[in-house]
């Protein structure tokens, strides 16, 4: 009887514990939620630039440190050629450079060859490879303007390894060419190197493409100390490279809002819809939010409200060809 019962009980329980062996709980880690796929990291491909202008009230020009020898420092463009512009205009052609002026900017212009200037007693600013300057005439109105309105072509390289703010510049527009699309951070726009002040704002930041380049157009307003947004100093800035990488090109042609003060003068009058320069009343105010805010009045103006009109600069730009 005893050896009936045991075999009774070894028939029951063989299954319980085969059940046990084949019902195995599965937990999930507690940081990770079930069907939640996890993150594969991207290869970074350039770091990212602060979406915040610097802080400063007191602006210092900071010049870069000397760079090393450039291998491949130009970005290799492969768009094709901008269609010629069709507005009137005068064709120049100086040394390498051919461009159409449109008559409702300028009636015509001139050139100037700079020679080679790496004395060292130069400043930084002043030094030059050798380039070349062609200045327009006529142009729509310069009484009064800081910078007057010409075309400046560099060999890249050159230029590049003899003054560092020219290397920093060609660096950054590379970044901004390898990704258009996203608006820069104001101290990652290239810069003009011959300008010895700091980037304050910049405002109707596209790119540009002219015949055999291209590169990055903004409203543009300079300081090496706060100041107020106003059509005595904005300018078109244009900064641009050939598409072999072999020469750099800067523009600067004076422009005027209706948005703006005519000078920066404290007491200037300010249009309807100017934004009051808060550094004369109190020298502690905040100035990246008045350039903020200044650059988010000039984006909502329409191109044609500029004088001369955006439009008819990007004309200009886009006619540029510049021979090897």
């Amino acid at each position: 009887m005893q050896k009936t019962l045991s075999l009774i009980l070894l028939f029951i329980l063989i299954p319980l514990t085969c059940a046990a062996c084949i019902t195995v709980k599965v937990e999930l880690p507690t940081d990770q939620p079930a069907g939640t796929a996890v993150p594969v990291a991207a290869v970074p491909t350039r770091v990212p630039a602060s979406s915040t202008p610097q802080a400063s009230n007191t602006l210092t020009p900071v010049t870069p440190t000397k760079p090393q020898p450039m291998d491949t420092p130009m970005p290799t463009l492969t768009q094709s050629p901008v269609p010629l512009p069709t507005a009137p205009g005068t064709v120049t052609t100086y040394r390498q450079l051919t461009v159409t002026i449109p008559q409702s900017i300028a009636k015509g212009a001139s050139s100037r060859d700079f020679q080679r200037l790496d004395n060292p007693n130069a400043a930084w600013w002043q030094k030059t490879p050798g380039h070349l300057q062609v200045s327009l005439a006529d142009y729509y109105i310069l009484k009064g303007k800081t910078h007057q309105p010409a075309i400046y072509i560099y060999p890249a390289s050159e230029y590049g390894l003899m003054v560092p703010a020219a290397f920093e510049s060609i660096h950054r527009l590379n970044n901004y060419l390898y990704a258009p699309n996203n608006v820069p951070a104001l101290n990652q726009l290239p810069n003009v190197p011959f300008i010895n002040a700091k980037l304050l704002f910049a405002a109707h930041i596209q790119q540009v493409s002219f015949q055999n380049g291209s590169g990055v157009r903004f409203l543009a307003e300079y300081g090496q100390s706060p100041i107020s947004a106003n059509n005595t100093d904005l300018f078109y800035n244009y900064i641009g490279i050939t598409r072999d990488g072999a020469w750099y090109v800067v523009a600067i042609f004076p422009v005027t809002s209706p948005v703006l003060a005519e000078t920066p003068d404290a007491g200037a009058p300010l249009p309807t819809r100017g934004i009051p320069y808060p550094f004369a009343a109190n020298p502690k105010a905040n100035m990246d939010a008045y350039y903020i805010a200044i650059t988010d009045l000039l984006n909502v103006q329409l191109p044609a409200s500029f004088s001369p009109s955006l439009a008819d600069l990007d004309i200009l730009i886009q006619s540029i060809r510049i021979e090897p």
